[in-house]
């Protein structure tokens, strides 16, 4: 059952920071997060006098490694110096900015408050971080995933922010300058856009007074923006072959969906995520009949994979399979696809087993501080691993079936292959 005493904690300081606090009586570990509501899908802000700015592919990124650079060198360093590990990412929404510890706790919170909140940006560390980010994209290119994954998108959402490369291009990294990182910084990490989550054993009333206090000596910059909505342009192309020179051949096949409404609610998002990942594990898991058939006849592999998206305006499913016989991997999928709303109301039996295996992997992430502290769904729609586990509690057979619809019926497959 679920200890409901560590249900997060939720209040907000006076400048408007999100805290979510929870408590883990007895564990040695602890875990701070700082997370923006500012990834890599935001392409252009504007300002109250309707002034709108755009912002480069690969800046949310940038910002993110510039974030560390101080005027006295790395902020690494000092998490270092006080014995934590400290890391950050950025994904299409967020940039999270996170420490593990298990002493001097108060000393790298107050610096994880600080140096995300307090910038310093130079035109000599921005050129210098240009010729790093630059060598990095030079990898991702060379990585047959992430040209599989890339390309994919590509063909789903032309020109989209999502088809850009999370790190942007050698010619969207000259566009980004030292005041554009100032006015963003202003925009997208002052208080009220921020959303500060902790995880440890504590006392609560010290650790809120702690962080109301170290908050409020904290200068940060403020400036009121929005984020103009991007329009989506119409899928074009639903078919692409490209030779690499591989040893063997990668399928990449997706399926986009209708669009998703901006003002959807955390909650309401969150449950169709969770409904959309047991409808395809129900209709194409390894525990199926059809998959295993398929395996032994060397359809599928061990490296077959799918996966259900959803988040702003986007909501499209993936699939990945290695091998010379694209053409039989693509018409297994459309039959499938084709059969899923049929399969999805016979699956009783299945869904029972696949609920109560979900519900216990989420049960299980509640005793993992990472899992709680690094939460996507908590930094940026407020649900945290407990509303899940009472979501999945509720869930029926219906409720798969409803979204079954929504997912299989209707849309066209688009292919991407690699070939040798």
């Amino acid at each position: 059952m679920i200890d409901y005493e560590e249900r997060p904690i939720v209040f907000q300081t006076t400048e408007g920071l999100t805290v979510n606090l929870i408590k883990k009586s007895g564990y040695h570990q602890f875990l701070a997060a700082l997370t923006a509501r500012f990834g890599s899908l935001t392409t252009a802000m504007r300002f109250a006098d309707d002034q709108q700015i755009t912002i480069p592919a690969g800046t949310a990124h940038f910002l993110e490694h510039k974030i560390f650079d101080k005027k006295d060198g790395d902020a690494l360093i000092r998490f270092t110096e006080l014995g934590a590990d400290a890391n950050a990412f950025t994904g299409p929404n967020q940039t999270t900015y996170y420490f593990t510890a298990t002493s001097h706790i108060l000393e790298n919170l107050a610096w994880l408050m600080n140096f995300v909140q307090e910038p310093y940006f130079t035109e000599e560390k921005v050129v210098r971080e240009r010729g790093i980010i630059e060598e990095e994209i030079k990898l991702y290119q060379d990585d047959p995933a992430w040209q599989l994954y890339q390309g994919i998108i590509g063909l789903l959402y032309p020109k989209s922010a999502l088809s850009q490369d999370i790190a942007g291009t050698k010619d969207s990294l000259q566009a980004i300058t030292p005041d554009l990182l100032y006015q963003i910084h202003a925009g997208f990490y002052q208080p009220k856009n921020l959303v500060l989550t902790v995880v440890g054993d504590f006392d609560t009333n010290e650790l809120m007074a702690f962080i109301k206090g170290q908050q409020g000596h904290i200068n940060s910059q403020a400036e009121t923006v929005s984020v103009p909505k991007e329009e989506l342009a119409e899928q074009a192309a639903f078919a692409l072959e490209k030779k690499q020179g591989l040893s063997l051949a990668k399928g990449a096949y997706g399926l986009r969906l209708p669009n998703r409404p901006a003002d959807i609610s955390g909650i309401d998002r969150v449950k169709e995520i969770l409904l959309g990942e047991l409808a395809l594990d129900l209709v194409f898991g390894d525990q199926t009949v059809w998959f295993q058939d398929a395996y032994e006849k060397g359809i599928f592999g061990d490296d077959f994979d799918y996966e259900y998206s959803n988040f702003g305006p986007y909501q499209y499913l993936t699939f990945f399979a290695d091998g010379e016989n694209q053409d039989q991997v693509q018409e297994y999928l459309l039959k499938r696809l084709a059969e899923a709303p049929t399969i999805l109301a016979e699956s009783q039996t299945d869904f029972t087993r696949l609920k109560k295996a979900l519900a216990g992997q989420t049960l299980t992430s509640q005793n993992r501080p990472d899992r709680l502290g690094l939460d996507e769904d908590l930094a940026l729609y407020g649900v945290s691993l407990f509303d899940k586990m009472n979501l999945v509690e509720r869930f029926c057979l219906d409720d798969v079936v409803q979204c079954g619809k929504r997912l299989f019926e209707g849309g066209r497959l688009t292919r991407l292959v690699l070939e040798k």
